[in-house]
């Protein structure tokens, strides 16, 4: 091995993986992509992502790309394609590890090392012939029929007797001693590829960084995060393309231990200040801290988004906390944290199973498994039941006691009492604590006739079903909701309400019994059940809120005076009409996904958390819409809610899920 060069030992490194990942997926491309070129030496293309990955990293690094690329080689290929992978995986495994460790003097290696590995699948392939005879045979006889087409040939040309005699000998010798041409071309095939492979190998490796491979991922010298105290003195902050700022003179300052709570109306500017706390850039001001932000490593600052979906990243509970963390002592106690954020029990679950709630508890849990100095918490009780959401809050209060900088940004006044300090955003500015207005709500009265539109009978449904990840979200639901009502669907995170929501709205099929809208399943139906999702996000598909908007209408062009129709049925403002949907506060996306589906008329509408992330404004303001298409539209309405505080005005039935069974269904609105 180089001098200077060590071995590492232990599982697969993050940087592995990454690299195996990487390297094995341009390996499956390659091996696709050349079974299209008809010409023999383009296979050795296949070699040489695995040999710069044996090059650079360990033999297990290569071996995990090797299985993967396989994968894909049988679905593309089939049994012959694998095959041919692992030989030629197998050559490039030999250039990259005989580069690695025997430099100038690798040619000599490879030419070496190539013939037994020749020898082997000369074997392999003798073997399986001798053991098919019936396609050895029709090979052979294959064989001897081109040669005598071709004997005929020349005769027909004029050859003489003698080449006559010369070439049957030769025909009949390559029939009878076949095993023996056959190894010896494999043999020469194997040492040949090989070489030439390596020859391809070189010329590109000196003409980049993989001249010299590192036995190491390339290290670089950054300092130990340092983001406390965190002082800003004036910032202001304003979006590219926008005409007014997000963020306008803000003075704050956060020390270690602190727990702030940052209060203020949807698009008041709360997020934004969020990501200047965790290293965006303010336009102009001063940030001042004594080292960097270390977004996301150990010991800086860690921030959890209010769409939890879009942080999380492992297959399954456990892996998703260990993500790009170095654990490889075992120190990190993944079952302890997840009890301690409420996910006790679930580390094997797959994420994709996980209610919106559950979501938001694992981005916590992935966040203090960093041990962060200061962590930014952005509206993480917006999924959670009013139970889940006293014992985040208790939660981040203890973290701050232990001496974590805690900032809860939250457009709930109520949640701001557990911090230490409140501060308050209007409009991007700093402001005094605004006097608490009361709302009067009207109760919503049942249909004086019920009229069953919406049937579930003794449904089921089944996550993974017949298989060892199987998970069972609804048990035998039998539900009937009449035209023109409002129920409320209430429960605690992961009781199956989300899961009832898409099943009502037909995106999913159930995995027995029957969900229909007058008679005919709703998985058949398109655009008669209008569904917001929980993570509004992941609905709006366009870039700017006015392609949506005419998108989901079916307009097939920008129509801004209706958009800002529509936007107004809503309460948004029409200056909304051509923001950017990634600019939106998730109050703002929550009402232009309602918005959208009301284009379309819906004759049920299913709304999965409709008020997550809304203030109070917000949500008086939703209410009131929910309440006036009931009662003047007669449009059926289902809520799937933990936050009831205002529902009375939409609902006038609650139905109650526990474990994935309903287990009250009153008449009463909660």
């Amino acid at each position: 091995m180089r001098a200077g060069t060590t071995t590492a030992r232990g599982p697969l490194r993050p940087f592995e993986i990454a690299a195996a990942a990487v390297f094995g997926a341009l390996t499956a491309v390659v091996t696709v992509v050349t079974g299209f070129i008809p010409i023999g030496a383009a296979q050795v293309l296949i070699t040489l992502p695995i040999a710069f990955l044996a090059a650079g990293n360990r033999m297990r690094s290569a071996i995990a790309a090797t299985v993967a690329a396989s994968v894909v080689a049988l679905i593309a290929g089939g049994p012959f394609g694998v095959v041919m992978l692992l030989v030629l995986v197998g050559v490039g495994i030999l250039v990259g590890y005989a580069e690695r460790r025997w430099g100038r003097n690798a040619v000599f290696v490879v030419f070496a090392g190539s013939i037994p590995l020749g020898l082997a699948l000369a074997g392999f392939t003798v073997g399986m012939l001798l053991l098919f005879e019936r396609t050895r045979i029709l090979l052979l006889d294959s064989l001897a029929a081109s040669l005598q087409g071709a004997l005929r040939a020349f005769q027909a040309a004029g050859a003489g007797q003698a080449f006559v005699d010369a070439f049957t000998r030769t025909a009949d010798f390559l029939v009878e001693y076949w095993w023996l041409w056959i190894g010896g071309a494999t043999v020469v095939g194997i040492v040949g590829s090989a070489l030439l492979s390596f020859g391809v190998f070189r010329t590109v490796a000196l003409r980049t960084r993989w001249g010299s491979p590192p036995t190491e991922w390339p290290a670089t010298a950054v300092a130990e995060p340092a983001p406390l105290p965190v002082h800003l003195r004036s910032v202001t902050y304003r979006y590219p393309g926008a005409t007014t700022d997000a963020l306008t003179d803000i003075d704050l300052t956060i020390t270690a231990g602190d727990f702030v709570a940052v209060v203020g109306a949807n698009g008041s500017g709360k997020s934004t200040l969020a990501r200047i706390l965790a290293g965006l850039d303010p336009t102009t001001g001063l940030v001042d801290r004594p080292g960097h932000v270390g977004l996301g490593a150990p010991g800086g600052t860690a921030l959890v988004f209010q769409h939890p979906e879009s942080q999380i990243l492992g297959r399954t509970v456990a892996e998703d906390v260990r993500w790009g963390l170095d654990d490889a002592d075992g120190t990190l106690d993944v079952d302890t944290l997840l009890e301690r954020v409420g996910l006790g029990g679930l580390a094997d679950r797959p994420t994709e199973d996980l209610s919106g709630g559950q979501l938001q508890r694992l981005t916590l849990a992935g966040a203090l498994a960093r041990r962060p100095a200061l962590l930014i918490a952005d509206e993480i009780t917006a999924m959670v039941d009013d139970a889940s959401r006293g014992a985040l809050l208790d939660l981040l209060a203890g973290i701050a006691r232990d001496g974590t900088a805690v900032v809860l940004v939250t457009h709930v006044e109520g949640e701001a009492a557990t911090a230490r300090r409140v501060v308050h955003l209007d409009r991007g500015r700093l402001v005094p604590a605004p006097a608490r207005t009361a709302r009067t709500v009207t109760v919503a009265t049942p249909p004086a006739v019920v009229d069953p539109i919406l049937e579930l009978r003794d449904v089921t449904h089944t996550y993974a079903a017949r298989t060892p990840w199987a998970h069972t979200a609804l048990r035998n639901v039998t539900l009937t909701v009449g035209r023109g009502e409002g129920v409320l669907v209430v429960g605690a995170n992961g009781s199956g309400k989300s899961t009832l929501a898409w099943v009502l709205a037909g995106l999913h099929r159930p995995t027995s019994g029957t969900c229909t809208l007058n008679g005919t399943p709703t998985a058949d139906l398109r655009g008669d059940i209008g569904l917001v999702f929980q993570q509004a996000r992941l609905q709006l598909q366009r870039p700017t809120v006015a392609e949506e908007i005419c998108d989901v209408a079916g307009l097939g062009y920008i129509d801004r005076p209706y958009v800002a129709a529509v936007l107004q049925r809503v309460g948004l403002g029409t200056h909304l009409v051509d923001r950017a949907v990634d600019r939106l506060s998730g109050g703002e996306m929550r009402r232009v996904a309602i918005a959208a589906q009301l284009t379309r008329a819906p004759r049920v509408l299913v709304l999965d958390e409709p008020l997550a992330g809304l203030d109070d404004a917000g949500r008086h303001d939703l209410v009131g819409l929910l309440g006036y298409l009931r009662e003047t539209e007669h449009m059926t309405i289902v809520v799937i809610s933990h936050d009831l505080h205002g529902m009375e005005a939409v609902c006038s039935r609650t139905v109650v899920l526990d474990a994935g069974t309903i287990v009250d269904d009153r008449t009463v609105a909660a």
